[in-house]
């Protein structure tokens, strides 16, 4: 005889399984892809650590944001490489750098609101995970790693393009954008004969997936704060951040 609670726990499994069909079906029509397995799909948005809190026998997004990586530098690069016929192999490889940057790819997500649809950890997700630009980033790459595996390069290149291509073509209208830190540095030298200086404010995070905070000194004073899964994606961050502030006039310094 089931019991009452195992009656209820049964009930409750039903209803969010029902919600998250709904949810996956949503994000689905927004980014304009129909997924054949949406079960690749739910596991491209499971963080690792609702793996670890669930309870449930489920995997995480994180091989298929290895594979997603790779998907999205092969289309960047021959994207590229096809649509920048005069630029020499150094202009091209900075372009693409900043465009799978996480900062890039972190923005691009929240055009989606990825965020919203992540399984993450209560405390993951307390900790502000759901804005978090490292998992907002290695989130997007592992949904493109689902779609490859479900749709094949045709469809990740579609996929991609709609959502990047407007970020290539700001990217290689801004140069700055292409070499933060050192566009940032000559400004600052020019105007204050220093250099900006970059100090780690905060370590958070086990070993394998820790995350830096830096603050960004410009003339004796803190300008603002960036972060990244390393200290140097944490200050391109902060670097990147500054000069947009710069030239939309949000920042004078």
């Amino acid at each position: 005889m089931v019991s009452d609670s195992t009656k209820l726990s049964i009930e409750e499994r039903k209803r969010t399984k029902r919600h998250r069909i709904r949810q996956l079906d949503k994000l689905m029509s927004f980014i304009g892809v129909k997924f054949k397995n949406k079960s690749l799909l739910s596991r491209a948005l499971t963080h690792r650590s609702y793996v670890n809190e669930s309870g449930f026998q489920t995997r995480d997004n994180e091989r298929l944001e290895y594979l997603g990586d790779s998907v999205l530098a092969l289309v960047v690069n021959e994207y590229l490489y096809s649509s920048f016929e005069d630029y020499k192999e150094g202009n091209l490889a900075k372009i693409k750098s900043a465009v799978v940057s996480e900062a890039t790819l972190a923005k691009a997500a929240l055009r989606i609101d990825l965020g919203h649809y992540i399984l993450m950890g209560k405390g993951e997700e307390q900790c502000g995970g759901r804005d978090r630009p490292s998992i907002l980033a290695n989130t997007l790459e592992a949904i493109i790693g689902s779609i490859y595996l479900d749709s094949g390069l045709k469809e990740s290149r579609k996929f991609i393009l709609n959502l990047l291509k407007r970020d290539i073509e700001r990217i290689d209208s801004l140069t700055y954008l292409r070499d933060p830190k050192t566009t940032l540095q000559e400004y600052v030298q020019k105007k204050y004969k220093e250099r900006p200086v970059y100090e780690v404010v905060e370590e958070r995070g086990p070993d394998h997936s820790k995350e830096f905070i830096v603050r960004l000194v410009i003339n004796g004073s803190e300008i603002l704060r960036g972060e990244g899964t390393s200290k140097r994606k944490a200050e391109m961050d902060a670097a990147m951040e500054t000069l947009r502030k710069i030239e939309t006039g949000e920042l004078l310094i």
